[in-house]
């Protein structure tokens, strides 16, 4: 099927994204405590790697939902070493639960990009705007979704 190689992409290419945001926030703590010992703070890094922290957990969004490695809770593990049938039915729940959130969130971050796109949202100290923070993390719940569909959890996993 044409979408998992696509979904493989996605992944790949918002990894790629985290790790370089990942890198710059580092960076710019980095930076601020040098200079902050030289009496001269940069001006705007809280902002900043906020900004940055968002852009690295939206990136991190599409791997973590096609490697099947969100946070769940193992209580009906002994149910469904029983019944293999209910573990079949309960992942097709989880997918379709699954892409139904990341395309609310994807619907609603979008409008909250266009809505700070509108009235010309700034970060205060930075000059920033902060519209494509929330696009990105709109095309990043979009690509969750596609990779939702071909969620697979690695070897080893307690629960199908």
């Amino acid at each position: 099927m044409i979408l998992r190689p696509f979904a493989t992409i996605l992944d790949r290419g918002f990894a790629a994204a985290g790790a370089l945001a990942l890198l710059a926030m580092g960076a710019v703590a980095f930076l601020d405590v040098a200079f902050r010992s030289a009496n001269r703070p940069i001006t705007g890094a809280y902002e900043l790697t906020a900004v940055l922290v968002a852009l690295t957990v939206f990136a991190a969004l599409p791997g973590v939902t096609r490697r099947d490695e969100h946070v769940r809770a193992g209580i009906l593990a002994a149910l469904i070493r029983r019944h293999p049938a209910l573990g079949l039915l309960l992942r097709l729940l989880r997918r379709l639960c699954l892409i139904a959130v990341f395309v609310y969130l994807a619907w609603a971050l979008l409008r909250m990009g266009q809505s700070f796109h509108r009235a010309g949202d700034l970060a205060p100290f930075i000059d920033l705007p902060l519209a494509w923070v929330a696009w990105f993390g709109a095309a990043s719940s979009l690509a969750s979704a596609v990779c939702a569909l071909f969620s697979r959890r690695g070897t080893g996993a307690e629960l199908a």
